[in-house]
């Protein structure tokens, strides 16, 4: 073993697939799918493991390193631009949590669609997050990312800092389309309810008498449900692409 590590280009080797497990692990604690909660810690870890050696054929070898400092700094290099990495992505993927909570506020479904929460878990909410999952994963996600990750090894070689002058204005921009993306999707839900509460406030004005509230509250449960039932498919197919879009385009 002494003998392997003495020799300079096995210890390039060895140095090259360190860094890139690096920036894997890094992106995969970041990547929307990979980095849920319900999976486990040793499969985040494996999955890294393995995806490594097949990666690290498009890394460039880096030079010599002469210390462990100089090493725990590349490594700190590289954890950073994996962050970098899938945080951008997952800025962009935050799109169907904001619709779901716009959702939430327009539709009176604010007991029933939200963000993940672990402490106040909302089914549909939920059930919109795991769906998203799932559509993305049926997709191509995980040949996208591998691709997306080849691809920054080949532009931004091991050992190489972020640039946060370029960094800074794309998280920017992603936020704000995402955000956009986040109302589009929301867009028939907002206009409904509001029209809704237009409509209650026409009726509650020429029968003031009529208990509007008792009314309409539970008309506009069913009616958000019913949109819900016949929208998601559409909202999950559109984000989904967009999503996968952005991906593609992300080192561009």
């Amino acid at each position: 073993m002494t003998q392997l590590l003495a020799d300079p280009r096995m210890t390039a080797m060895l140095a090259t697939w360190l860094l890139t497990y690096c920036r894997v692990q890094a992106c995969f604690l970041a990547l929307p799918v990979v980095s849920e909660r319900v999976l486990p810690a040793r499969l985040r870890v494996a999955l890294a493991m393995s995806v490594t050696p097949l990666l690290a054929g498009h890394a460039q070898p880096v030079g010599e390193i002469g210390s462990l400092l100089r090493l725990g700094a590349l490594a700190g290099a590289e954890t950073l631009s994996g962050l970098a990495l899938g945080g951008m992505v997952r800025l962009f993927a935050t799109a169907l949590d904001i619709a779901a909570s716009a959702i939430a506020a327009t539709a009176s479904l604010s007991q029933l669609v939200g963000a993940a929460n672990e402490y106040s878990p909302h089914p549909i909410g939920n059930l919109l997050h795991l769906a998203g999952l799932a559509v993305l994963m049926a997709l191509g996600f995980p040949i996208l990312a591998c691709d997306l990750l080849r691809e920054s090894l080949v532009l931004h070689p091991p050992g190489t800092w972020p640039e946060i002058s370029r960094l800074l204005p794309g998280a920017v921009s992603l936020v704000g389309q995402g955000f956009v993306m986040a109302m589009l999707l929301a867009a028939p839900f907002i206009l409904g309810g509001f029209l809704f509460q237009l409509l209650s406030g026409m009726i509650s004005k020429v029968m003031p008498a009529l208990p509007v509230v008792f009314i309409a509250a539970p008309g506009a449960i069913l009616l958000a449900l019913l949109a819900l039932a016949v929208l998601a498919p559409t909202i999950l197919l559109v984000w989904a692409d967009a999503v996968l879009d952005r991906m593609g385009t992300l080192l561009r």
